[in-house]
C-alpha cells in the first residue's frame, strides 16, 4: 500500500511538518473564509459565554418535570419564550394546538401476596386510568404474539394482573462500547418507488389489539417491565390515540421486580395487589409550541430550523430527555444573536411539546404550516440526551449528502465523524421528513441516556456540561451555514402512493425469493467453506514464494503461480498483462554505526531503488529540522558527504477506528504525526521535490530515514516512484537509532559510519498484472473488476501488505466460480504491481484499457491489511451511495456490514481509476496491528487473522456479483466542481 502512504513515510520523521490546511477526507466547501470566519465567532460565543446551563438547572429545578397538558409546560412555554425576546429574537410567540385529555399522576402502590410477601416499585403508566380501589388478583403471563394466540386465553382472565413481555437478563450490564460498529440499515426504496412497509406497524396493531383484549376479558390490571437495572423505572403512555383514556390500568414496574414474579411464576401460582390513582380532564386541553426567529436578510421567506421537545415525562425532571436538547435550541439563538451574524435565510428555532406521546407537536407544526413547507430549506433536531453531537443523521436524505458536507466542513474543531443515512423513527425531525422537507436528527454518544431516558434519574446532575455545549456548537453552526447556501437543500421525490386494493378480498401472496439475495446467501458460505484452501494459498504465497518486490524473480513467479491458481479454479480469459520498469533493484546488505562521540551499532535497511555507498562510508552527521523549503537555504554548500538525518523525530499517534476518525482527518492506518492541521499533500510534494532535488545538487553522502515504528521495526519505501536510481544512497533507520542521533547531535558533533548496498538492473525489466474473468452472460462487455496488489516490500513476506488482499481477490473468484454464477455484467479479477512504488500497475492497466474504461462500471480494492473489512470507502461518489447501499446491504447481515463511507483514500489502487473517472472504491478495514506490519519485517503470515480475511473475500464476491446484477452501470462522478445546493 502506497502512495500517500509514501508521503505519510517521511512525514513520519517530521519532514515539512508545518504542511498543514487542507482536508483529506471531506470535499472543499469551495466558499469564502467570510463563512468560516462566521463560524469561528459562532462557536467562540458558545464556548466563552454559554448560558445553556445556568437556563437548564432553571428548567428543571425551578419549573420541573413538564408532561404536555401540565401547568408546568405550559410555565415552560412561557419562559422560554421570555428567554428568546430577551435574547433579542423575532417573531417570538406560542403556537397553540389542542390535546383530547389532561393527565394527572396519583399514586400507585403494589406488592405480591404470595408465595411469599415483597414490596414493588411501580409507576402508572401514561394517561392510565385508575383502578377500582386497590385490586388483587393472580398474575398471568400472556405469551401470545399473534391473535390467535390470544384465543388461548380467553375466558380466563378476569380480575388477573397480566405480565406479557419475556425479560432479559441485566446483569451484567451490556457493556456499551463507543466504538461498535453499527451494522447498516436496510435502505428506503429507490425515488418513486412505493414506501417499504412500517417495520413496526403490525406490532403497533397487535399491541392495540391486545389492549383491546385486555379490556373485554376485564383484566385487573398490566404490568410492564421497565427493562432498567438499579430499580429504576421507564415510562410511556399507553392511549389507543394520543391523548386519550388507555383501556386497562397499567403500571411500570422495576425490573428486578419484574424478574422476581417472572421467576416465581416458573414454579406456581403468585398473588399480588395494586392500586392506581390518576386524574384526567372533564375537557380538552390547550398545549403549545414555543417559536422564535432570526430574520432572513436576503431571503426571509425561506426557513432553516432547528428543533427539540420540551416537554418531559414526570418521573424526573425532564433534563437529558428533553431539557438538554431544548437549552441547546435556545443557546443556539442567543449565540447567533450575539455573534452579529445576519444569516441569508430566516432561522426559526421550534420547541415542540407533545413529542412523547408520539411527536404530536411537530405533527401539530406541520399541519398547521403546510402551505409553507415548500419553504422550509430542513430542519435539524437535537433529542438524545447530553452526549456529544457526533455526526449527523440524514434519514436517507442521499441527495443531501454533500452538501452537509460543505456544511460542515469550517466545524473541524468539533470532530463530527462522517454523516450517516441512519433513520430515527423517535424524534421530531421525522414529522418533517414524511412530508418531504429534509429532516435531520443530531446523532450522539449515549452517555447514560438508557439509564436516564424516561426514568426517575433524568435530573439535571445527570447532565454533561461540555458536551451539551458542544451540542449547542453544533445546531448553530449548523443551522447558519445551511442559511447561507445559495439554494435550499434537495428534496427527495416522494415515494409512489401504493395502488388500492380491496384488502378484505385480496389473499396475500407470499413474496418470491429474491435470488441476488439467494446467491448472496451461498457465496457468503462459499467462502466460509473455502477457507483451508484461502488459508493455503495465503501460506504458500508468503512461505515458499516469499517477498515480491516489483521487478523480481519471486513476482515474477507469484504472478505466474496466481494465473495457474485463476485457470485451476475455472475463470475464463487467466493471462498476464505485461508492463515495464526502467530498473529492477536488489537489496544487498546494510550496515551502519556511530563513530563518534560513541560506538555504537545501528540498524538500517537500504531504501527501494537506493544505489549502494561503494562500500564503506564515514561522515559528519547532519540533522535537517526544516518546515520550509527557504529552511533549507543555510544548508547550502555544507552538506558534500554528510550523513543527512531528514526530519527530526516527533510525536506519533497511532490510527483509530477508521468509522470512528473525525470527517476530514486522515483514515490511513498506520501512526501519524501528531499536529492539529490535516496534511496538504499538495505542498507536500512540492516541497519534496524541492528537498530531493536540493539533497541531489549538495552530494550528500547519504539519507537517513527514521522508521515511525518502536521496537525495532523498520519501514520501507522509495524517495521516487519511476524506479530511477535515487538521487543518493537513501536507507531507512530504526527509531531507536534515529531519536539517538537527534539526541546526540544536541550535545555536539556526531560522526557515523555506514555501509549502504543496493543493486540495480541498468535495463528495463517486463513485469506482469495477473487477470481473469467470469464473462457476463447479459452485458459482456460492462465489466466490475476487483482487485489487490500482488507485489510486495522485502523486509518481510508481503503477507499483510498486500498477500491477504490478493488471496482475498483469488478466494473470491474460486467461490464465484465454483457457484456457477451467471452474472450480467462480467467480473474482472485484476492482481496488480508496482503498487508500493506509486500505483504503477494500475496506472499500466488503465493507460492500457483506456479504450475500455467507460465500460467499466466499477471496482473494489483489497488493500488495508487483514483486519475485518468493516465498509467501503466510495472516494466522495456521492451519485453511487444509494445504489451501493442496495447492493451490499446482504452485507449487513452476513457480515455487520456497516454504511458505506464517502471518505478519499488515496494509497491504494483503486486511485488511478478514480482519476480517469471510473468509480472506484477501496475497503475499509480494522486496523488491527497494520500500523507495526506495514512495510516492516513483522509483514509475515503469523499476523493474519483468517476469520476476518474470509470476511474480505466475502465482501469482494458479493460486491462483484451484485454490482454486475444491478439495473445500470454505476452512477460515475460529475467532471466538475462538488455540487452545491440547488436552488
Amino acid at each position: 500500500m502506497n502512495s500517500r502512504r509514501l508521503v505519510i513515510g517521511l512525514l513520519l520523521v517530521g519532514l515539512f511538518i508545518g504542511l498543514g490546511s487542507g482536508s483529506a477526507g471531506a470535499a472543499d466547501d469551495g466558499r469564502s473564509g467570510a463563512l468560516a470566519a462566521a463560524d469561528a465567532q459562532i462557536l467562540a460565543q458558545v464556548r466563552e459565554h454559554s448560558e445553556l446551563m445556568a437556563n437548564l438547572e432553571y428548567l428543571s429545578d425551578e419549573i420541573g418535570a413538564r408532561l404536555t397538558g401540565s401547568p408546568q409546560l405550559k410555565q415552560a412555554n412561557d419562559w422560554t419564550a421570555d428567554m428568546f425576546r430577551k435574547y433579542g429574537l423575532t417573531n417570538v410567540h406560542l403556537e397553540p394546538w389542542t390535546i383530547a385529555h389532561g393527565w394527572t399522576r396519583g399514586t400507585a402502590s403494589a406488592r405480591i401476596l404470595s408465595p411469599a410477601e415483597h414490596p414493588l416499585t411501580i409507576a402508572s403508566a401514561g394517561w392510565s386510568p385508575s383502578t377500582l380501589g386497590t385490586v388483587r388478583g393472580p398474575v398471568v403471563y400472556v405469551d401470545a404474539l399473534t391473535k390467535e394466540g390470544l384465543e388461548k386465553f380467553r375466558g380466563g382472565l378476569k380480575g388477573a394482573i397480566v405480565i406479557y413481555q419475556e425479560p432479559d437478563s441485566l446483569s451484567p450490564p451490556r457493556p456499551q462500547d463507543p466504538n461498535t460498529v453499527r451494522p447498516m440499515q436496510a435502505p428506503p426504496p429507490f425515488p418513486g418507488q412505493p414506501p417499504a412497509p412500517s417495520p413496526f406497524a403490525a406490532l403497533q396493531e397487535f399491541g392495540r389489539l391486545r389492549s383491546a383484549f385486555f379490556q373485554q376479558e376485564g383484566v385487573g390490571a398490566v404490568l410492564r417491565d421497565s427493562g432498567k437495572p438499579h430499580a429504576l423505572l421507564n415510562m410511556t403512555d399507553i392511549s389507543p390515540e394520543p391523548f386519550n383514556i388507555g383501556a386497562v390500568p397499567t403500571a411500570f414496574i422495576t425490573g428486578e421486580g419484574y424478574r422476581m414474579i417472572f421467576r416465581m411464576l416458573k414454579h406456581g401460582p403468585v398473588q399480588l395487589e395494586l392500586s392506581i390513582a390518576n386524574s384526567f380532564s372533564d375537557k380538552p386541553v390547550e398545549v403549545y409550541n414555543t417559536v422564535a426567529e432570526i430574520r432572513g436578510s436576503e431571503k426571509p421567506d425561506e426557513v432553516v430550523m432547528l428543533g427539540a421537545h420540551l416537554d418531559s415525562w414526570d418521573l424526573g425532571t425532564g433534563s437529558t430527555d428533553n431539557g438538554t436538547g431544548s437549552m441547546a435550541v435556545l443557546e443556539a439563538a442567543r449565540a447567533l444573536v450575539k455573534s452579529g451574524v445576519q444569516p441569508r435565510r430566516t432561522i426559526r428555532f421550534v420547541l415542540f411539546s407533545g413529542e412523547e406521546e408520539g411527536l404530536c407537536g411537530s405533527v401539530k407544526y406541520v399541519e398547521m404550516h403546510r402551505d409553507a413547507l415548500n419553504k422550509i430549506s430542513g430542519i435539524l433536531v437535537h433529542d438524545t440526551g447530553t452526549g456529544r453531537v457526533t455526526s449527523i443523521g440524514l434519514h436517507d436524505n442521499y441527495q443531501d449528502r454533500e452538501i452537509v458536507d460543505q456544511v460542515v466542513a469550517p466545524l473541524h474543531e468539533l470532530k463530527l465523524l462522517e454523516a450517516s443515512m441512519i433513520r430515527q423513527g423517535g424524534t421530531d425531525h421525522k414529522s418533517f421528513d414524511d412530508v418531504g422537507v429534509p429532516g435531520f436528527w443530531t446523532v450522539q454518544d449515549f452517555a447514560e441516556y438508557r439509564l436516564t431516558h424516561h426514568s426517575q434519574s433524568d435530573t439535571f446532575d445527570k447532565v454533561w456540561k461540555d458536551d451539551i455545549n458542544q451540542g449547542a456548537q453544533v445546531l448553530a453552526a449548523w443551522a447558519y451555514n445551511t442559511a447561507e447556501l445559495p439554494g435550499m437543500l434537495p428534496r427527495r421525490p416522494a415515494p409512489q402512493k401504493p395502488a388500492e386494493t380491496n384488502s378484505a378480498a385480496a389473499p396475500t401472496v407470499p413474496l418470491a425469493p429474491d435470488p441476488i439475495t439467494d446467491m448472496d446467501t451461498k457465496i457468503l458460505a462459499q467462502v466460509k467453506a473455502d477457507l483451508p484452501e484461502l488459508k493455503a494459498n495465503l501460506q504458500y504465497l508468503t512461505d515458499h514464494i516469499g517477498p515480491r518486490l516489483t521487478g523480481s524473480p519471486q513476482l515474477d513467479r507469484a504472478s505466474h503461480w496466481t494465473e495457474e491458481r485463476f485457470k485451476e479454479a475455472g475463470l475464463a480469459n487467466a493471462h498476464l498483462e505485461p508492463w515495464q520498469i526502467p530498473n529492477a533493484w536488489t537489496r544487498g546488505a546494510s550496515t551502519a554505526r556511530i563513530t563518534k562521540p560513541v560506538e555504537q551499532t545501528l540498524t538500517v535497511a537500504t531504501a527501494g531503488w537506493s544505489p549502494g555507498t561503494q562500500g564503506p562510508l564515514r561522515g559528519p552527521v547532519v540533522g535537517l529540522d526544516v518546515t520550509s523549503a527557504e529552511d533549507l537555504q543555510p544548508y547550502k554548500g555544507k552538506l558534500a558527504g554528510a550523513l543527512v538525518l531528514v526530519g527530526k523525530p516527533v510525536e506519533m499517534i497511532a490510527p483509530g477506528n477508521p468509522l470512528f476518525t473525525p470527517w476530514g482527518d486522515e483514515t490511513i492506518p498506520v501512526a501519524l504525526p501528531k499536529s492539529d492541521k490535516p496534511i496538504n499533500y499538495t505542498a507536500y510534494f512540492k516541497a519534496r521535490r524541492e528537498l530531493v532535488k536540493f539533497l541531489g545538487n549538495e552530494h550528500v553522502g547519504a539519507i537517513l530515514l527514521g522508521s515511525e515504528k518502536w521496537y525495532g521495526l523498520m519501514n520501507m519505501s522509495v524517495t521516487s516512484t519511476d524506479y530511477l536510481p535515487a538521487v543518493a544512497p537513501t536507507a531507512y533507520m530504526a527509531r531507536e537509532n534515529y531519536t539517538l542521533l537527534w539526541r546526540l547531535l544536541e550535545g555536539g558533533p556526531v560522526e557515523a559510519e555506514v555501509n549502504l548496498n543496493g543493486t540495480l538492473s541498468g535495463k528495463p525489466v517486463e513485469v506482469y498484472n495477473t487477470v481473469a474473468e467470469i464473462r457476463g452472460t447479459q452485458k459482456p462487455d460492462e465489466v466490475v473488476i476487483i482487485g489487490g496488489h500482488l507485489d510486495s516490500w522485502d523486509l518481510g513476506t508481503g503477507a499483510t501488505d498486500n498477500g491477504t488482499g490478493a488471496m482475498a481477490v483469488l478466494e473470491a473468484a474460486r467461490a464465484l466460480q465454483k457457484l456457477g454464477v451467471k452474472p450480467a455484467r462480467t467480473i474482472r479479477f485484476v492482481l496488480f504491481t508496482g503498487e508500493e512504488q506509486g500505483l504503477n500497475g494500475s496506472k499500466a492497466y488503465v493507460q492500457a484499457h483506456r479504450a475500455e474504461l467507460p465500460k467499466i462500471s466499477g471496482v473494489l480494492i483489497d488493500d488495508s491489511g487483514t483486519g475485518k473489512v468493516l465498509t467501503i470507502g466510495l472516494m466522495a461518489n456521492y451519485g453511487a451511495r444509494e445504489t451501493i447501499d442496495h447492493a451490499l446491504y446482504p452485507l449487513a447481515k452476513g457480515v455487520g456490514f456497516a454504511e458505506p463511507s464517502l471518505r478519499i483514500e488515496g494509497g491504494s489502487d483503486h486511485v488511478p481509476f478514480d482519476e480517469a473517472g471510473v468509480p472506484a472504491f477501496w475497503c475499509v478495514q480494522d486496523g488491527v496491528d497494520y500500523d507495526k506490519t506495514h512495510h516492516s519485517q513483522a509483514d509475515t503470515l503469523d499476523r493474519a487473522r483468517w476469520d476476518d480475511l474470509a470476511e474480505g473475500a466475502q465482501v469482494l464476491a458479493v460486491f462483484a456479483y451484485n454490482v454486475a446484477q444491478l439495473p445500470e452501470m454505476l452512477p460515475r462522478k460529475p467532471a466538475k466542481a462538488p455540487a452545491v445546493a440547488a436552488k
